[in-house]
């Protein structure tokens, strides 16, 4: 559960800019660089990583629905698929109204690991799916959206994440339970 923790803050920020790469700009004359506080988390990399994340964790959920071998865990991918898609589909209308586009590939990070999930089978494929989507990427998630909702300069955005956590700490709690469960 700490993993994140101890990771370093600027090997967070690293992936993030990475991730912010194909992400334009909104198309509001109105806005300047100068206008975005330094060192702060812009709103274009947070819109590319969340909804980066949001694909994975929906493209992964799927495969767990047909490949996990527990219940529990089918019914938690099944959460997962609906709850994530429900939220990419409200940043992909926000993203949209501000005249933001998005890359169309998964992160090469989360196509690795996509591709690690799909060669598992069994009890080890429910193991690593609920430490790696429910454990490790939603500690990840809750640290980027729990920093969107005071750093985003976009009010509507921060308003978003902010109105997300509850349900990615809710993933997050489950994923935990079911991990002791699974050991």
């Amino acid at each position: 559960m700490k993993k994140l923790d101890t990771l370093p803050r600027a090997l967070l920020l690293a992936g993030l800019a990475a991730l912010a790469g194909g992400c334009a700009a909104p198309q509001d004359p109105a806005a300047t660089p100068g206008t975005v506080r330094p060192g702060g988390l812009q709103d274009p990399q947070f819109v590319t990583a969340a909804a980066g994340n949001g694909r994975y964790e929906v493209q992964a959920s799927r495969l767990a629905m047909y490949r996990a071998a527990s219940p529990q865990v089918r019914s938690y991918a099944q959460m997962l698929v609906d709850h994530h898609t429900l939220a990419n589909n409200e940043l992909m209308d926000l993203v949209r109204a501000r005249g933001m586009r998005l890359p169309g590939v998964l992160p090469r990070d989360k196509r690795t690991k996509l591709d690690r999930l799909a060669s598992a089978s069994g009890s080890e494929f429910d193991r690593m799916y609920i430490r790696l989507v429910g454990i490790e990427d939603h500690q990840a998630d809750i640290a980027l959206f729990e920093r969107a909702s005071r750093e985003l300069r976009d009010p509507e955005l921060r308003a978003w994440a902010s109105k997300t956590l509850p349900t990615l700490r809710s993933h997050l709690d489950r994923a935990q339970s079911l991990g002791s469960a699974l050991r």
